[in-house]
């Protein structure tokens, strides 16, 4: 209290006491006894003079009436300045003890005349104090006795009350004791008194029977041998015909143990009720947070149970929804939302009947109630980059769960890297819940005094999750003093100031053996179990009756299409918020679009300046590392995302919210983000390499292989708990899919380990980068303007004409030839047998033979679609002679000429449209054809045109123009640019194929995020190391 506010108290007090006849000195001791409380000796004199001088002389006791008038329009002057001097400097607590203390010196004789209460009325009114609390200031004032106190904001105590608990514990240590408490609940102010020839002591300090005292929250009443009477009783008292919604949180022999087998939490057995704030205290490591997790139901106990109104909560989590509230140590905030932002979404995935502007006026009242109005229209931030203070950061997580009023609200240190005054300010926070019915638990670290003296009760964790004590705060300082053997063990609180020493508890419970020479050794006096132990012993826990009616729920979830709409609009809004984010997410794929096209627009003549695409060598890396482009911003855009909000969505859990509908929204916001990006980079490189066709397939390859890379993002996000290791991963993931993509290395100069032969090794298939690559150079190659000019009347393609050219070259200069040559070599041994090839004389080189034959004719028949050859059957052993094998050379000689006359109409009709053409066909090839992808796609360096390999001959030479062979229903595994493919017995083109192949794996990957697999996988791998390590121990 500032000199300036006592000396305008002490005016105001001798304006009272000067009226109906003057000062009486038991007024004066009052206005003594007040300044002694205040002040030290020598300032005592200074205002008691002060007082003097403006209340005048101490006068006997008059016999005069009460005169029933106003005080003196200069006296009632005087009183309103000073109110309002007052006004302006005191809060409203403060406000109300001052008013009190008028009061009290008015009863110092009992005096309470008309003049005087207009006086005090007066006072009440400029202080705003409201009508009902005055009233029953007044009466808790001047009545001692029961039956005057009839008011709800006035509760009496007395020995024997079989109704009352407390009155039952008075019966012992409280004779002939009557206490009185007025609760004013404006300010959350109980004053007390209490009449008496005993002694009793609040905070461990005398108090004097009949004068009125502030009772804090923590404090407690004491007689010299009777039970303590606790804050939180006398509270629970007054809340007990306000609560509508009773509970009853029931935890018993809870236990949980780490893989390894080690306890993290150790039968821990306590019960707690509505309107009660319960405080989790330890060491680090004690196992707090695990304990929390708990009782919330995040995790599953290895043993015992929590029940609330007697349901389970893992059992019968259904009939808790919306019950209990989460809110953990870390930030529950969107940061780049504003803060009523945070709480509308939070609010819409709670209400779903609430209209919007319902929702809207419920955040606003919120905001008020929590005094965050003022900061809603500002960006919370990061935890780096603030934007409001570390207390309004804290505020407003508690608000994102108090905006549904859950009956249980536990939280995780929710004073953690917050100052003293910010501390205290939330955790009065936390305890005005408590007058509200909710039951409010709380981890706390290192609290202070005040903040420690809050909690109706303490849960003391020690090492190895024992729970050393539960009871009153205060009292716990005590219990450990006395088992310490202490001298002082009696005091809970510094006589002097009222402090709580709350390192004390720790400090006994850990103290450590001292050895020989006098130095601390590492083992403890007692040890954590034994702590437990004694506990146990002494406070046996009771079973008490629970309540049995379903818990109150305000949750409203909304169905699963508007959960969807309600996080889109969420994840769309604090993306668009960023403005970096958004900047370089835009800018992003064009500046790399147009560093890579502007690095490799090749021209090959040194002289010339024209730049041509046909000629320019970089066009498949271009399509390459188009592909990894989209791979990588698919991958970094997505890598953090559910990692982000894996404290949101722990919160969350509590509303059992769908899953899918926060998946899909986070996946739809990823959609839209790499269709841009596919358009922005394509929109730059395309025109500056001179890509003028195929836009529209770029785009859908591009943006599928982003997508998919989405989803393998959001899969190692969702699985993985530390962003560096997400980033580490990355890399792993990107660098396999360039190498196995079939644009670095060809795939059959691979190993052969992982390698197939006339076949993309199947470590390859996976990689959704070898499928999207192909596409694109099968496209770029087939279905360029070039490719599908119509060169015939019969609608044939430059393409088709190209194809029937190279199925024919091949045919007649490497497959029919080598089929000769194996008739030749199977004739031979036919001769070499004596005119039969039986079984029993036939070589393995001469099986081979006739095997390589008859699967030959099989393809040829099956790719070519010429006539079966009639002695097909017979290629076998003892079936094999002179006649099959002349009518086998007959049959190629005859499909040697259809092929010929194939390559040559083929030829004749490409070579005369060309002459008619040759301006145009060179423009299209310019502009839309490309020499390097077509040595590419159609092998026309390669060494070794053809190899058999299992009595097969493999084409490997230009694989652009060979369709797979058929091999069964469900094969669709062909060779790397083959022109399609093969599935259920359908034949469909190669880029339709790939991309329904990238988008069913898309899909695989959403179904494995859904269900969690990775992140279950690597948890499985993990606790496997632990137990192969503790066996191997």
């Amino acid at each position: 209290m500032s000199e300036e506010i006592l000396k305008a108290l002490m005016e105001l007090f001798a304006l009272i006491v000067k009226q109906d006849g003057g000062m009486i000195i038991s007024e004066r001791e009052y206005v003594r006894d007040f300044l002694t409380r205040q002040l030290t000796s020598e300032n005592v004199k200074e205002y008691l003079a002060l007082f003097d001088e403006h209340a005048g002389p101490v006068v006997k006791k008059s016999d005069e009436k009460d005169s029933g008038g106003k005080p003196s329009v200069k006296d009632s002057v005087k009183i309103l300045s000073i109110c309002k001097k007052i006004n302006r400097t005191l809060n409203q607590e403060q406000k109300v003890v001052a008013l009190m203390r008028l009061f009290e010196l008015v009863n110092a004789d009992r005096r309470f005349t008309l003049q005087r209460m207009n006086i005090i009325n007066t006072v009440a009114e400029v202080f705003n104090i409201p009508a009902g609390e005055f009233e029953a200031t007044g009466l808790f004032v001047k009545n001692d006795t029961p039956e005057n106190l009839n008011n709800p904001s006035i509760l009496t105590f007395y020995p024997g009350c079989s109704e009352c608990s407390i009155c039952k514990k008075m019966i012992s240590g409280y004779p002939d004791t009557t206490i009185i408490c007025l609760k004013l609940a404006s300010v959350d102010l109980m004053f007390l008194k209490y009449l008496s020839e005993e002694q009793l002591y609040m905070n461990g300090l005398p108090i004097s029977p009949g004068r009125i005292y502030t009772f804090a929250k923590g404090g407690s009443l004491r007689s010299l041998q009777g039970y303590p009477i606790y804050y939180s009783d006398i509270i629970s008292k007054f809340l007990s015909n306000t609560i509508i919604n009773k509970i009853s949180f029931r935890v018993k022999n809870l236990s949980y143990y780490f893989t390894e087998g080690h306890p993290a939490v150790d039968d821990i057995s306590f019960s707690a009720e509505e309107g009660q704030f319960i405080g989790i205290l330890g060491g680090s490591g004690s196992g707090k947070t695990t304990l929390l997790n708990l009782i919330s139901g995040i995790q599953k106990p290895s043993d015992g149970s929590v029940r609330i109104n007697g349901f389970d909560i893992i059992k019968d989590n259904a009939s808790l929804e919306g019950v209990m509230g989460y809110v953990p140590q870390d930030d529950l905030l969107i940061e780049d939302l504003t803060v009523s932002e945070n709480l509308y979404y939070a609010a819409c995935l709670c209400f779903k009947s609430k209209t919007t502007s319902e929702i809207t006026s419920l955040v606003d009242q919120t905001l008020m109630n929590l005094g965050l109005f003022e900061k809603r229209n500002l960006k919370v931030g990061s935890a780096y980059n603030k934007t409001i203070s570390g207390g309004q950061r804290k505020r407003l997580n508690i608000a994102l769960e108090l905006i549904r009023e859950p009956s249980v609200l536990l939280l995780d240190e929710p004073t953690s890297g917050l100052s003293s005054r910010d501390s205290e300010n939330l955790m009065d926070l936390l305890r005005d819940l408590t007058l509200k019915g909710k039951l409010v638990i709380s981890v706390i670290h290192q609290p202070s005094s005040e903040v420690f003296k809050m909690f109706d009760k303490i849960l003391v964790m020690d090492q190895d999750g024992c729970m050393a004590y539960y009871g009153n705060p205060v009292d716990a300082v005590i219990y450990f003093k006395t088992l310490d053997a202490q001298i002082n063990s009696s005091a809970g609180e510094c006589p002097a100031c009222g402090n709580v020493n709350t390192e004390s508890i720790f400090n006994i419970i850990e103290t450590q053996i001292v050895d020989e020479f006098g130095k601390y050794t590492e083992k403890r006096k007692i040890k954590p179990r034994e702590w437990a132990a004694i506990f146990k012993k002494k406070f046996a826990l009771t079973d008490e009756p629970e309540v049995k009616e379903k818990p109150h729920s305000n949750l409203e979830r909304p169905d699963r299409i508007r959960q969807f709409l309600i996080y889109f609009s969420r994840d769309l809004k604090s993306k668009l918020s960023n403005r970096q984010y958004l900047t370089l997410t835009l800018i992003e794929a064009p500046v790399l679009g147009l560093i890579l096209s502007f690095i490799i627009r090749y021209i090959p003549d040194p002289e010339s300046k024209v730049y041509v695409f046909a000629e320019n060598d970089n066009i498949p890396i271009y399509i390459f590392m188009s592909i990894i482009v989209a791979l990588f911003l698919g991958l970094t855009i997505s890598a953090e995302e559910i990692f982000r909000d894996r404290n949101i969505l722990k919160r969350e859990h509590f509303l059992n919210l769908s899953r899918s509908s926060y998946l899909v929204a986070k996946v739809t916001v990823m959609i839209i983000i790499s269709a841009i990006q596919s358009v922005l980079f394509l929109a730059i490189a395309n025109p500056v390499l001179g890509v003028k066709d195929l836009f529209m397939h770029y785009w859908i390859a591009l943006f599928t292989t982003s997508f998919c890379a989405n989803m393998i993002g959001l899969n190692i996000s969702s699985a993985f708990n530390s962003a560096i290791t997400i980033y580490i991963i990355i890399p792993l993931l990107i660098i396999p899919m360039m190498v196995l993509s079939g644009a670095m290395f060809p795939f059959d100069k691979l190993n052969r380990k992982i390698g197939n032969v006339g076949q993309v090794p199947l470590i390859a298939e996976l990689m959704p980068t070898r499928w999207t690559y192909e596409a694109l150079m099968v496209s770029q190659f087939k279905d360029n303007r070039l490719s599908r000019t119509i060169y015939s009347i019969d609608n044939e393609t430059y393409y088709s004409l190209q194809k029937k050219i190279s199925e024919s070259d091949f045919n007649r200069v490497y497959r029919i030839p080598e089929l000769k040559r194996a008739i030749t070599a199977s004739r031979s041994g036919f001769n070499a047998a004596g005119g039969n090839i039986s079984k029993d004389l036939l070589t393995d080189k001469n099986q081979n033979t006739l095997t390589l034959l008859l699967n030959e004719f099989i393809r040829m028949r099956a790719l070519y679609k010429v006539a079966e050859f009639r002695y097909i059957r017979s290629l076998a052993a003892g079936e094999f002679d002179q006649v099959i094998a002349d009518s086998a050379m007959t049959y190629l000689n005859e499909l040697d000429g259809i092929f010929k006359m194939q390559f040559n109409s083929a030829t004749n009709i490409r070579d005369r449209f060309y002459n008619l053409n040759s301006l145009k066909l060179k423009k299209l090839q310019s502009d839309h054809y490309n020499y390097e992808l077509e040595q590419l796609v159609t092998k026309y360096y390669e060494h070794h045109k053809m190899f058999i390999y299992e009595n097969t001959i493999i084409q490997n030479v230009d694989p652009v123009y060979l369709d797979p062979f058929r091999k069964g229903v469900l094969s669709f595994r062909t060779h790397f640019f083959a022109p399609s493919k093969y599935f259920l017995g359908f034949r469909t083109d190669t880029f339709r194929f790939n991309i329904m192949v990238v988008l069913i794996s898309t899909l695989l990957l959403y179904s494995i995020l859904y269900y969690n697999l990775l992140a279950k996988a690597v948890k499985f791998i993990e606790e496997f190391k632990i137990r192969k390590r503790l066996i191997s121990k």
